[in-house]
C-alpha cells in the first residue's frame, strides 16, 4: 500500500460560488496566468513562481460620484450590454477592462469591495482555453509530477514520460529532452523497442525491487477500504503488481513506459503522504536501489 491516513495537498475541496472564484482576496496578487514550471531551475517537483503588478481602480462608486475616467458615456457594459448607470454598483475585469454590475454576475458590493482582482466569466474560460502545455504528451502543469527542464529547447518534461527518475535527474549535469537529441546516450535507451531479451530482464529487474525489504508499501493496488480518499487525490494509481502483469503481457514498447510506471509509484506516494511517513520514506529508498539497477540496464543495451 502506499497510502496512509495522512496526506497531502488533497485537491478534493469544496467549491464556492461561481463568482467568487473569479476574485482574489489578498494584499499580494498573483496574476499570472496560470501555474507552471518556473525556469530557473532544471529539475523541480511542486513549487510554482508567482508575479506580482499594481493594483488599479475596479469598481465604480454606484451613488452619484462621477463616472471612473476609463467609462465611455456612449458604450455597453456587462452582460446585460447597458450604458454606465451611476446608481449600480460595477466591478471591472483586470483582463479585458469590461465592466460589470455586480448583480449580474452573482458578486454583492462588499465582496467587490475587498477583492484585489475580479476576472470575468468570460475572460476565465479564455484562460482554461490557453493553458501553456509541457511535455511530450502536451499536457498542462500537474503539481503531483517530477518534471525535469531540457537544457536547450527549455521545455518542461514529466520524468514519466522521457524515463527519468526524480532522484536521477540531480546527477545529470545538462539533460537534453527525446525532440532535441533521440540519439543521446539516455534518450537512445528509454526509447529503443523493447525485445524478448529486454523484457525478461525487466522482469528480473522488477524481481529485485519487489524483494527489497523497502518495497512493501507498493506491492499491490492501494485498498479503498483501507485509504477511502487515496483515489479522489491519486487520479493515475500504480503498483509493482499491475507492473507485473504489464510486463508478462508486454505492454511496454519501450524501457521510458516501464520506468514511466515505476516513477508514478514513487510521484503518487510522495504526494500523498507526509514527508515524514514511512511510505514517503521507502519512496525514497526504494527509488535509489531502482536508480542504481536502471543505469546498469541501459548501460546494458548499448
Amino acid at each position: 500500500m502506499n497510502g496512509s491516513p495522512k496526506k497531502v495537498n488533497s485537491p478534493v475541496k469544496r467549491k464556492p460560488n461561481v463568482a467568487l472564484n473569479n476574485l482574489v482576496i489578498d494584499e499580494d496578487v498573483d496574476n499570472s496566468d496560470e501555474i507552471r514550471p518556473p525556469k530557473q531551475k532544471r529539475s523541480r517537483l511542486n513549487s510554482p513562481p508567482s508575479s506580482r503588478s499594481p493594483k488599479k481602480q475596479r469598481t465604480s462608486p454606484g451613488s452619484h460620484n462621477s463616472r471612473p475616467k476609463n467609462m465611455k458615456s456612449n458604450a455597453l457594459y456587462c452582460v446585460c450590454r447597458k450604458p454606465y448607470d451611476s446608481s449600480k454598483f460595477m466591478v471591472g475585469c483586470d483582463i479585458c477592462s469590461n465592466w460589470y454590475h455586480v448583480d449580474c454576475v452573482g458578486l454583492t458590493e462588499v465582496q467587490a469591495k475587498k477583492a484585489d482582482q475580479y476576472i470575468c466569466p468570460n475572460c476565465d474560460k479564455m484562460k482554461a482555453k490557453n493553458k501553456e502545455l509541457y511535455c511530450l504528451c502536451r499536457r498542462p502543469y500537474d503539481e503531483s509530477q517530477f518534471y525535469i527542464c531540457c537544457d536547450r529547447c527549455q521545455d518542461w518534461f514529466h520524468g514519466r514520460c522521457v524515463g527519468v527518475l526524480q532522484s536521477e535527474a540531480q546527477a545529470i549535469d545538462e539533460y537534453v529532452c527525446p525532440n532535441c537529441q533521440s540519439d543521446s546516450q539516455i534518450n537512445f535507451a528509454n526509447l529503443k523497442q523493447l525485445n524478448a531479451k529486454d523484457f525478461e530482464n525487466l522482469k528480473k529487474l522488477l524481481k529485485s525491487l519487489q524483494t527489497h525489504r523497502n518495497s512493501w508499501p507498493f506491492l499491490a493496488p492501494v485498498d479503498p477500504k483501507e485509504v477511502p480518499d487515496y483515489h479522489q487525490v491519486i487520479k493515475e494509481p500504480m503498483d509493482l503488481k499491475t507492473v507485473e502483469k504489464r510486463l508478462t503481457d508486454t505492454s511496454y514498447d519501450s524501457l521510458a513506459q516501464f520506468i514511466g510506471d515505476i516513477t508514478k509509484i514513487f510521484d503518487n506516494c510522495r504526494y500523498y503522504n507526509a514527508r515524514n511517513s514511512p511510505f514517503y520514506q521507502c519512496a525514497e529508498v526504494l527509488e535509489g536501489f531502482f536508480v542504481a539497477k536502471i543505469k546498469s540496464f541501459r548501460e546494458a543495451m548499448k
